[in-house]
């Protein structure tokens, strides 16, 4: 099972790694589309903030689901503005019980993929889910809450905005530079290019999510397990010295049954030698007299 979990960990780091070199050529397609303007994009109706909460179905990972409501709700509390609300959308099925459990209003819900190859049907799904509600002028603020290896091992919670595509990422991306002097030119519409664009950045924000949730998950049981191995090994060695302890315990008094035994017998010989070596008592006149 552990080599299983550092095994998967290592696919899920080498998926988010080939997804950041594809980043990176969409953002070059960013930068010129950028270039020409930003798209105008009509405000939500809805005053609300959704937010994606990525956890997991698996057994073993400890407090990977639950570590991370508390976490929402102070990321949560500290974009809250006046007359907005959070609607939730959840991956996995704890994570839909745990938001049940905790009273919020949640809209959407999404099956956690098991294994990466299931990782971009679930990220279409997702991206359906929000160009539906866009196009319902329902979504306007979109987050993402999920679990990233941490630093020192294990896992680690982070909140991230994935949209609104406001003035400061659209500064950020259009003034990237080009790597040679050739600056190619738009070969369709804008509003085609920018679907097509849209639509990549929301396929490379979700699938780091997933990916890295589930990367963060086999760390989470991989820690798991040698945190039940580490009991194991500490439980073996308390019942190892518990059984030397008896054992000797054992040893001991079976020693001192022995000694005991020896001492005993010794007495009781010194005893009857003792008893041998007596003179005989000297008989009396009148019984000699008598014998005689």
């Amino acid at each position: 099972m552990k080599s299983l979990a550092a095994v998967n960990i290592r696919q899920f780091e080498r998926a988010v790694e080939s997804l950041e070199q594809y980043r990176a050529v969409v953002d070059m397609g960013w930068a010129v589309f950028l270039r020409m303007g930003r798209p105008t994009v009509s405000p939500s109706r809805n005053p609300g903030d959704v937010c994606l909460v990525v956890g997991s179905d698996q057994g073993m990972c400890g407090q990977f689901n639950e570590s991370l409501w508390p976490f929402l709700q102070e990321q949560a509390a500290g974009q809250a503005t006046q007359g907005r609300k959070w609607t939730y959308w959840s991956l996995g099925e704890k994570v839909h019980g745990m938001l049940e459990d905790a009273g919020v209003p949640q809209e959407v819900h999404f099956p956690s993929p098991g294994s990466l190859n299931a990782v971009a049907e679930r990220v279409q799904e997702a991206i359906w889910k929000v160009e539906e509600w866009r196009s319902a002028k329902k979504l306007e603020n979109l987050y993402l809450c999920h679990h990233v290896i941490g630093d020192q091992g294990g896992y680690t919670p982070v909140f991230q905005r994935v949209l609104p595509l406001d003035a400061a990422w659209a500064k950020e991306h259009g003034s990237m530079p080009w790597p040679n002097r050739c600056l190619p030119m738009l070969g369709s519409s804008r509003e085609t290019m920018f679907s097509h664009l849209f639509r990549q950045y929301l396929f490379i924000s979700f699938y780091r999510a997933f990916a890295q949730s589930l990367a963060g998950e086999n760390a989470a049981r991989l820690m798991a397990m040698q945190a039940a191995e580490k009991n194991i090994l500490e439980l073996q060695d308390d019942l190892q010295a518990l059984f030397r302890e008896q054992r000797q315990a054992g040893i001991t008094s079976e020693l001192l049954d022995i000694i005991s035994g020896f001492e005993a017998l010794n007495e009781e010989e010194v005893y009857e030698i003792s008893d041998i070596d007596k003179p005989e008592p000297e008989m009396s006149h009148a019984r000699q007299g008598n014998d005689l």
